[in-house]
Order: structure tokens, then sequence, then C-alpha cells
């Protein structure tokens, strides 16, 4: 495919993967842990407790979208090209800083002590793939 059709639908994939985030969040966010499991770290690390449970919950299942968008991009992708992952990502990340700039100030602690670590295991889980993917570059397949 030209460069052209692969950003188009990068682009649709990204903002597909924004839509499909909020959906993930909410169902992630609506899980019930018992309190059994987080007593012991809640009462000495509560922020920290929060963002490991809001990491498995909700972060785990954001990078296996990612990485299910990104193996689609990268057998379409035949250049050696970042681009395409990258731009996978801005729709998601766009949507997130419109929902932060619209928290109270006294929820920022919070939030940030929670949604930091997601956000950096997405952004190191798709580092990861885009140098995994030109480095080992999809044969062309002369015929």
């Amino acid at each position: 495919m030209d460069r052209v059709k692969i950003t188009v639908l990068v682009v649709f994939l990204g903002l597909l993967y924004a839509y499909l985030s909020v959906g993930i969040i909410g169902i992630g966010a609506a899980i019930a842990i018992p309190s059994e499991i987080i007593d012991v770290t809640m009462k000495s690390y509560p922020i920290f407790t929060f963002a490991v449970i809001d990491l498995i919950t909700i972060g785990l299942p954001l990078i296996i979208v990612y990485l299910l968008f990104a193996v689609l991009i990268r057998y379409l992708n035949m250049s050696k090209s970042y681009v395409p992952y990258i731009a996978l990502l801005l729709p998601f990340f766009g949507l997130n800083i419109y929902f932060f700039s619209m928290l109270s100030p006294q929820d920022w602690e919070y939030t940030l002590g929670t949604i930091i670590l997601r956000h950096f295991a997405i952004i190191a889980c798709a580092i990861y793939f885009i140098k995994w993917s030109i480095r080992h570059e999809k044969p062309n397949k002369c015929i």
C-alpha cells in the first residue's frame, strides 16, 4: 500500500483505538476487587495500590488492543517507518489529555499517581514493538 492509504487507515485505526479505550477504561474501572487483596498495601501506599490495580485492569487490555492494531499496521506497512505506530497512539493520548483537562484541581494527585503508570506502560510497549517491527522488517515478496 502506498503511504497515503496507510496514513488514512492508521488515522481511522487510531480513532477506533481511542473509541475502544473509553469502553475498556469504563469496564476496567468497574471491576470489583475484594478488599482482602488490597488491604495489605492500601494502608501504607494507597496511590501505589490503585496504580497497580489500574495497570492490571485497564493498562493490560489497552496494551493488548494496541498490539493487535500495531500487528495489523505492520503487515500493511512495507517501509521501515515508525510514523504509523505513533499516529495510532495520538488520538488516544489526545482524548486522555482532554479528559485530564476537565478534572478539578483536587483530583490531580490521585489521577496523576494512577494513570501515569498506565501511560508509561503503553508507551514502553509501543516503543518496544516499534523497534522490534523496524528491526524485523517483513520481507517483500517478488512475484
